[in-house]
């Protein structure tokens, strides 16, 4: 039994020292971000056996850039799948870089499916370019959703949910939401309150609480006296029916001013008669 007390006694040493430096690295993960960020099986794969080693070992950083560069070359070769694939994986790799959360959704919801829409010697049949459309919008849309699972209070990546809705899902309701998160984050711009505004105005029904919204915007700040915001703040005072003496701002029509003749040329001196 005395030959066992030796490596006995190695282990319970090494375990009572490993114990908590795991602690302290585990803390350190969950104050970086990276405690609910973990390599998956099918990242695994993408990465192989020493590029997973690598992302385990300190160099996620490094791993990531390496695979961004591998992206921007597919997107150059407009390789759409192979470039989801390298991006989800240095996105996952790299959890609370803003900006590879934005890029990512860019090349997907914008860059690959407008081309699969366009491009017929691709695809011929339009039925499944607009199916291979609406695929990579949901992808560029999970990208944001997953940036913000990781990065809660980025107003960024709530302002560029809001204009994916708005501009490419034409859905104003879910455009007004993510405008307004964006709103409640540090440091937001100044224009997502405006518009959550105007994307309520294009709601059926929610014309009350846009028209509250634009008029104390109005009211606070001469700098949201933007054309876009007096034009849905005018329309909503008429559509509304709100008293001319409770308007805020109310610019008369050019077809309600009567139409102003040119004025007449003054006579003009008659020419002098010439030197002698």
């Amino acid at each position: 039994m005395k030959r066992w007390t030796v490596p006995l006694l190695l282990l319970l040493l090494l375990g009572a020292l490993k114990t908590p430096l795991e602690s302290r690295l585990a803390a350190e993960e969950r104050q970086a971000g990276f405690q609910s960020s973990s390599v998956s099986s099918r990242h695994r794969s993408r990465l192989g056996q020493m590029g997973f080693i690598a992302a385990l070992s300190g160099f996620r950083a490094a791993v990531a850039d390496a695979y961004w560069i591998r992206a921007h070359n597919a997107w150059k070769r407009t390789e759409w799948p192979r470039l989801f694939g390298l991006l989800d994986t240095a996105t996952q790799l790299q959890p609370k870089s803003i900006l590879f959360w934005e890029m990512a959704h860019f090349h997907m919801a914008y860059d690959a499916a407008i081309e699969v829409l366009e491009n017929s010697t691709r695809e011929p049949s339009l039925p499944l370019r607009l199916k291979a459309k609406r695929e990579y919008l949901a992808l560029g849309e999970q990208f944001l959703l997953d940036g913000l699972r990781f990065n809660p209070q980025s107003s960024r990546l709530y302002d560029l949910l809001g204009q994916l809705y708005s501009r490419r899902f034409d859905d104003p309701a879910r455009a007004a939401e993510a405008y307004a998160a964006a709103a409640r984050c540090p440091n937001p711009p100044q224009y997502v309150r405006r518009f959550e505004a105007f994307e309520l105005a294009k709601i059926p029904g929610r014309e009350r609480d846009a028209y509250t919204k634009l008029r104390a915007l109005y009211l606070e700040s001469p700098r949201n006296h933007v054309p876009t915001l007096l034009q849905n703040l005018q329309r909503l005072q008429q559509k509304l029916g709100v008293p001319l003496a409770e308007r805020v701002y109310d610019r008369p029509t050019l077809s309600a001013t009567p139409e102003t003749p040119l004025p007449l040329l003054p006579p003009q001196p008659p020419n002098p008669p010439p030197s002698r």
